[in-house]
Protein backbone atom coordinates (compact mmCIF):
# COMPACT_ATOMS: atom_id res chain seq x y z
CA UNK A 1 0.00 0.00 0.00
CA UNK A 2 1.43 3.42 -0.98
CA UNK A 3 0.14 6.36 1.27
CA UNK A 4 1.50 9.57 -0.65
CA UNK A 5 2.56 12.35 1.46
CA UNK A 6 2.23 15.74 1.09
CA UNK A 7 1.48 18.87 3.43
CA UNK A 8 1.08 16.79 6.37
CA UNK A 9 -2.40 19.08 7.47
CA UNK A 10 -3.71 15.31 7.51
CA UNK A 11 -7.00 16.96 7.92
CA UNK A 12 -9.08 13.70 6.94
CA UNK A 13 -6.58 11.25 9.37
CA UNK A 14 -5.72 9.80 6.00
CA UNK A 15 -1.61 8.65 6.58
CA UNK A 16 -3.43 7.08 9.87
CA UNK A 17 -2.11 3.19 8.71
CA UNK A 18 -4.35 0.55 10.28
CA UNK A 19 -1.99 -1.82 12.77
CA UNK A 20 -0.95 -5.38 10.94
CA UNK A 21 -3.37 -7.11 12.55
CA UNK A 22 -5.96 -5.34 10.93
CA UNK A 23 -4.42 -4.99 7.37
CA UNK A 24 -1.09 -6.91 7.01
CA UNK A 25 0.11 -5.24 3.74
CA UNK A 26 3.41 -3.34 3.72
CA UNK A 27 2.90 0.81 3.83
CA UNK A 28 4.90 3.21 2.38
CA UNK A 29 4.76 6.75 2.61
CA UNK A 30 6.02 8.49 -0.17
CA UNK A 31 6.94 12.21 0.41
CA UNK A 32 5.25 14.15 -2.60
CA UNK A 33 7.66 18.00 -1.39
CA UNK A 34 9.51 17.49 -4.68
CA UNK A 35 6.76 17.57 -7.04
CA UNK A 36 6.01 21.21 -7.09
CA UNK A 37 6.77 22.68 -10.07
CA UNK A 38 4.02 24.72 -12.29
CA UNK A 39 4.67 22.83 -15.31
CA UNK A 40 2.99 25.16 -17.88
CA UNK A 41 0.77 28.29 -17.92
CA UNK A 42 -1.96 28.84 -20.46
CA UNK A 43 -2.80 32.36 -19.73
CA UNK A 44 -5.48 32.04 -23.20
CA UNK A 45 -7.63 29.52 -21.78
CA UNK A 46 -6.48 30.14 -17.99
CA UNK A 47 -5.12 26.98 -17.57
CA UNK A 48 -2.31 25.74 -15.12
CA UNK A 49 -0.34 21.77 -15.63
CA UNK A 50 0.71 21.77 -11.54
CA UNK A 51 2.29 18.71 -9.82
CA UNK A 52 1.20 17.27 -7.11
CA UNK A 53 3.15 18.51 -4.30
CA UNK A 54 2.57 22.32 -4.84
CA UNK A 55 1.80 23.96 -1.29
CA UNK A 56 -1.54 26.05 -1.59
CA UNK A 57 0.62 29.38 -0.68
CA UNK A 58 3.03 28.65 -3.54
CA UNK A 59 0.36 28.27 -6.08
CA UNK A 60 -1.44 31.19 -5.02
CA UNK A 61 1.72 33.09 -5.27
CA UNK A 62 2.92 32.14 -8.85
CA UNK A 63 -0.55 32.86 -9.91
CA UNK A 64 -1.03 35.90 -8.37
CA UNK A 65 2.23 37.23 -10.12
CA UNK A 66 0.72 36.55 -13.23
CA UNK A 67 -2.41 38.06 -12.69
CA UNK A 68 -4.70 34.87 -11.73
CA UNK A 69 -6.41 33.29 -8.59
CA UNK A 70 -7.08 29.61 -8.14
CA UNK A 71 -10.32 30.45 -6.41
CA UNK A 72 -9.83 27.77 -3.93
CA UNK A 73 -8.12 28.65 -0.42
CA UNK A 74 -8.91 25.74 1.80
CA UNK A 75 -8.09 26.85 5.46
CA UNK A 76 -4.65 25.05 5.93
CA UNK A 77 -4.30 26.47 1.91
CA UNK A 78 -0.26 27.46 3.52
CA UNK A 79 1.20 23.88 4.35
CA UNK A 80 -2.11 21.92 2.34
CA UNK A 81 -0.99 20.71 -1.44
CA UNK A 82 -2.76 20.40 -4.52
CA UNK A 83 -2.59 16.64 -4.05
CA UNK A 84 -3.89 16.42 -1.05
CA UNK A 85 -7.10 18.92 -1.99
CA UNK A 86 -7.90 16.60 -4.71
CA UNK A 87 -7.72 13.20 -2.51
CA UNK A 88 -9.76 14.56 -0.45
CA UNK A 89 -11.90 16.71 -2.00
CA UNK A 90 -11.04 19.57 -0.21
CA UNK A 91 -13.48 22.70 0.17
CA UNK A 92 -12.34 26.95 0.46
CA UNK A 93 -13.37 29.63 1.62
CA UNK A 94 -14.73 30.72 -1.82
CA UNK A 95 -16.56 27.75 -3.22
CA UNK A 96 -19.21 29.75 -3.30
CA UNK A 97 -17.62 31.64 -6.26
CA UNK A 98 -15.42 29.33 -7.87
CA UNK A 99 -17.27 26.36 -6.74
CA UNK A 100 -14.92 22.86 -4.63
CA UNK A 101 -11.90 21.45 -5.86
CA UNK A 102 -13.31 19.08 -7.95
CA UNK A 103 -15.31 22.19 -9.77
CA UNK A 104 -11.50 23.78 -10.28
CA UNK A 105 -9.80 20.59 -11.86
CA UNK A 106 -10.05 19.93 -15.77
CA UNK A 107 -7.78 16.63 -15.49
CA UNK A 108 -6.00 14.50 -12.97
CA UNK A 109 -3.18 11.80 -14.52
CA UNK A 110 -2.62 9.50 -11.95
CA UNK A 111 0.17 6.65 -11.55
CA UNK A 112 -1.06 3.55 -9.58
CA UNK A 113 1.34 1.83 -6.85
CA UNK A 114 1.88 -0.99 -9.77
CA UNK A 115 2.81 1.96 -12.09
CA UNK A 116 -0.03 2.13 -14.64
CA UNK A 117 -1.17 6.03 -15.41
CA UNK A 118 -4.58 6.71 -16.44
Amino acid sequence: CIIPFGGGTNVTHSTHCPSSSVDPRLMVSVDMKLMKNVLWVNEEDGLVHVEAGITGRDLIERMRKLGFTIGHEPDSYEFSTLGGWIATKASGMKQNKYGNIEDIVKEVTVVSAKGIMS
